[in-house]
């Protein structure tokens, strides 16, 4: 059965990819059965009715209209398999961009601590300095703000490019960002 359908292969591959051969050998093939039929009747009588004559190639119509459904159903099926095919393409690439977000997110997320921890210390020594309180709070919603955007981003469900001044550049699609 393996080597059957080895040997089969091409041929089907083949008749996936032009649909309208396949349809006219089944057309042809009923039409050559027919005409030898109406030839053989032929031989044995006369036709005496228009309909003796239709009688014989009455299902020729019926030939033409499944094969264009043959057609049709192969080019359909090809369509979905095509958008099957993108379909896994952008979800592997969606992976593929969550992945790096995510480690993106651990490797900056580890410095970050790191300056929010110097940062609490420098805010308690600061409580003297208005100035430098005013600094280190600018310095502090910064640092939240890259923690955001980066939580913001390795969360989302899908992504858009949009233009700005620097170029495109990605940001996560309104209404699909998770908290």
């Amino acid at each position: 059965m393996q080597s059957f359908r080895r040997a089969l292969s091409p041929l089907k591959d083949f008749f996936i990819k032009h649909p309208a051969v396949l349809s006219g050998y089944i057309i042809y093939a009923y039409l050559f059965i027919s005409t030898m039929e109406f030839y053989r009747d032929f031989k044995e009588r006369h036709f005496t009715h228009f309909l003796d004559f239709y009688k014989s190639f009455d299902a020729l119509i019926w030939m033409w209209l499944l094969a264009f459904a043959l057609v049709k159903v192969i080019e359909y099926r090809t369509k979905v398999s095509e958008k099957q095919k993108q379909l896994s393409i952008k979800e592997a690439e969606l992976q593929t961009v969550h992945g790096m977000l995510r480690t993106l997110q651990h490797e900056i997320n580890n410095p970050l601590a790191i300056v929010f921890l110097y940062l609490h210390q420098a805010e308690r020594s600061a409580k003297d300095s208005p100035k430098l309180a005013e600094t280190l709070t600018e310095i502090r919603k910064g640092a939240e703000r890259i923690a955001r955007t980066l939580r913001d981003f390795s969360n989302a469900q899908g992504f858009e490019t949009v233009q700005t001044s620097a170029g495109q550049m990605i940001k996560p699609k309104a209404g699909e960002v998770q908290g």
